[in-house]
């Protein structure tokens, strides 16, 4: 087969990955191998129907057959397990399941500038969310895996002691502030998002009995377009801004300034920590541009870091520093900038 047709079969390997995601082939296989008939019958589909889809994802260095000719994970597939550390199972879903349908209008969204998913559902991202609860959980999830190495990073590098709160602006399930509140008993944290997105995360931080986390997360229902809560030692902002264009992104960012100037005339300064791709840091992947494609504002593109300085300076902010993070993402600190007379 030539390499121009293996590479137009890829999207099928892409969607078989989402159907054993979504169907948690590798959390099965995790207990012991299976043959196709056992799978089928555990994870009760079809075995003539899933056999295909197995002999691609094999082909494809995803899950291996062992001497006896049962499924088994590989290092590949590992990560497709729920409780994997790096688990990746509901990114893989995202991608894969709700993404993949949106590639469809992939040429439309080229002729247009509107967003694949938007065409293609009629509505955007969020939209689609409220409509779709199971699918509102698996994003809420796919974000928690992808903010997982982002926070240790954090953890690592950033000085916590003269910070006492934090608000985390669009910070969904509030993966990160568990775990910057988990590593610092000290800290009291509150997740602004999107009414449904904290009505499930307050719930589900509930639900694991941890009271003293309980006590000191909230999730507060807000728009980041109109108003930012104020008072705190430290905002941060993750994996936001790349999905809206400039206009708005200065508007976001104004809003976190204005936050941020609201305060006591003797209170420290607080500190803004943007966390989004920006070009000249991350590993040069041509995959980013093209999810702009599928979900982005129109007029989104990469951002450079003279765009990131020419925002923030339009907000009324100062970068102090950029660094690198992990997942292609750099964290910009940023400051208030000087009133002007």
């Amino acid at each position: 087969m030539s390499s121009l047709m293996e590479l137009s079969f890829g999207g099928w390997i892409s969607a078989s990955i989402g159907v054993a995601a979504r169907l948690g082939v590798a959390d099965v296989l995790a207990e012991e191998p299976k043959s196709a008939d056992e799978l089928a019958k555990s994870l009760d589909v079809l075995p003539d129907t899933l056999t295909p889809v197995l002999n691609a994802l094999t082909m494809a260095g995803i899950f291996a057959y062992d001497e006896q000719g049962r499924l088994t994970n590989n290092e590949t597939s590992e990560p497709l397990r729920t409780n994997h550390p790096q688990s990746m199972r509901n990114l893989a879903i995202l991608l894969n399941v709700l993404y993949f349908q949106s590639l469809g209008s992939l040429v439309d969204a080229v002729k247009t500038g509107q967003p694949a998913l938007n065409l293609r559902f009629g509505m955007g991202l969020y939209e689609v969310m409220e409509q779709d609860p199971e699918m509102a959980r698996i994003l809420d999830l796919a974000m928690q895996e992808w903010t997982r190495p982002v926070g240790a990073t954090i953890l690592e590098h950033f000085p916590f002691d003269n910070v006492t709160s934090i608000v985390d602006v669009g910070g969904g399930n509030g993966e990160l502030l568990k775990t910057l509140l988990g590593a610092h008993p000290h800290l009291r944290g509150t997740v602004v998002d999107r009414a449904d997105t904290c009505r499930r995360a307050a719930a589900a931080l509930q639900a694991t009995g941890n009271e003293d986390l309980v006590e000191r997360l909230t999730f507060q229902p807000g728009d980041m377009f109109t108003e930012i809560p104020s008072g705190a030692d430290l905002y941060v902002i993750k994996n936001v801004l790349h999905d809206w264009n400039s206009e708005s992104a200065v508007t976001i960012l104004s809003n976190i300034s204005a936050a941020m100037r609201d305060r006591p005339a003797d209170a420290p300064e607080p500190m803004l920590v943007i966390m989004d791709p920006v070009r000249e840091y991350d590993s040069g992947s041509v995959l980013r541009p093209l999810i702009k494609l599928v979900i982005g504002e129109q007029g989104t593109g990469e951002r450079t870091e003279a765009d990131i300085r020419r925002e923030t300076t339009a907000a009324g902010l100062q970068v102090l520093s950029i660094s690198p993070l992990p997942m292609d993402l750099a964290a910009i600190a940023c400051k208030l900038a000087p009133a002007v007379a």
